[in-house]
């Protein structure tokens, strides 16, 4: 699959949405925004969605009304090219100290810190992790936030 194309806050936020609904008109992913706390306009969320296809971010489906949307790209995918980017931007690519900050950053929770050690171990013995980092550390959040 192509790399992912740029996206503004704006579009990543529709992008989410859309990921939450699989496929959707633009009613559906507004409506999933609103779920998230992400109150736009109706012609808001359509312009967004037709720029997300002018950047072949998303796939539409003209052959009925309304069109519907779907994600052109996995959203592991486009999260971990922008988490690349990030890190060639802001730490002039060097992971480690994008991830010495986060385990100083006093706001890791136990378990988050344990999420990170376990995914280490995984690395270095060679295996494929089994599943997303993210869902890992979130599975768990804020279970032992108080006991820092």
């Amino acid at each position: 699959m192509a790399r992912s194309p740029d996206l503004t806050a704006a579009e990543l936020r529709v992008m989410k949405a859309l990921w939450e609904v699989g496929a959707g008109t633009v009613a559906e992913v507004r409506a999933a925004l609103g779920r998230r706390g992400q109150e736009l306009a109706y012609t808001t969320v359509m312009t967004l969605l037709g720029r997300l296809a002018t950047k072949r971010a998303v796939a539409v489906d003209k052959s009925r009304e309304p069109f519907v949307y779907r994600p052109a790209h996995r959203r592991e995918s486009v999260l971990r090219d922008r988490l690349r980017e990030f890190v060639r931007e802001v730490f002039d690519g060097q992971a480690a100290s994008l991830v010495l900050n986060l385990v100083e950053d006093e706001s890791l929770s136990r378990d988050e810190l344990r999420a990170i050690e376990r995914r280490i171990a995984l690395a270095e013995r060679g295996a494929a992790p089994a599943k997303d980092l993210s869902k890992d550390m979130t599975k768990d959040a804020g279970k032992d936030r108080d006991k820092k």
